[in-house]
């Protein structure tokens, strides 16, 4: 069991970890209003996705997923991720989660409809994808 010392100390690391990330993902100008990040927000997603929230400091192939491999239309689904997150925050009005988890769903829908056959981070989508449909299922009762 972890106390509140050792939830503290987890906290940082991941503050710290995450940082240079952070201190640039307010300069990504290209990301539409309604899929923005907060930099806590970006700090947990998989680095994969760094590269869509982050300005030009990490890039392909290990900071962005591979159009090549999984198709052009995977830009939706680090957004998918960064709504799944949201829709979880116990910070949150009920009504935002809601509507995070109801575009979380739709955007991991989108994802897995044009996702090409093959993909690497397939297990990633259908994990993101069965945890989107659990949280609005319990998010709308």
């Amino acid at each position: 069991m972890m106390t509140s010392k050792s939830h503290l100390a987890a906290a940082l690391v991941l503050v710290l970890a995450a940082a240079p990330a952070a201190a640039q993902v307010a300069a990504k100008p290209a990301i539409p209003p309604k899929y923005k990040a907060s930099p806590m927000e970006v700090a947990y997603l998989p680095k994969y996705c760094y590269h869509q929230y982050v300005d030009g400091a990490l890039q392909p192939p290990v900071f962005a997923i591979s159009p090549d491999s999984c198709g052009t239309s995977m830009n939706h689904f680090c957004p998918a991720l960064v709504f799944l997150r949201q829709a979880s925050s116990p910070t949150l009005a009920m009504n935002e989660r809601r509507g995070a988890a109801q575009s979380a769903v739709r955007e991991v829908d989108y994802t897995i409809r044009e996702m090409k056959p093959g993909c690497y981070i397939t297990k990633d989508v259908m994990d993101a994808k069965a945890r989107a449909a659990a949280l609005a299922k319990v998010l709308v009762r």
